[in-house]
């Protein structure tokens, strides 16, 4: 019991730091995922751009993007909904981040 007492600020110290630096790495973590988010809505919206100027049509499907156009994504963290309206007509694209 003596000692607990004796080193009780020791503890609660070392308890904050770990929590913090926790804490850290969550936010670190999350701003990660974000940026990659973004790369990948950057990199499909090239691609279908690409396809467009090569093929003189925009890609109909998800899969023709991606086969062709070298976009890879990590499909755990992310979800891509592609919606073709046209060849024509350039496609809605939305990434969403799976949870």
């Amino acid at each position: 019991m003596k000692i607990l007492k004796k080193y009780r600020i020791m503890i609660l110290t070392f308890v904050l730091f770990f929590s913090l630096l926790s804490a850290r790495f969550y936010s670190i973590s999350k701003n990660n995922i974000s940026q990659q988010k973004e790369s990948l809505e950057k990199a499909l919206k090239r691609g279908i751009l690409q396809c467009y100027a090569l093929e003189g049509r925009y890609p109909d499907t998800l899969h023709h993007l991606l086969d062709n156009y070298g976009i890879v994504y990590n499909q755990n963290l992310f979800e891509v909904k592609y919606e073709a309206i046209a060849s024509n007509i350039m496609p809605n694209v939305t990434v969403i981040e799976k949870k």
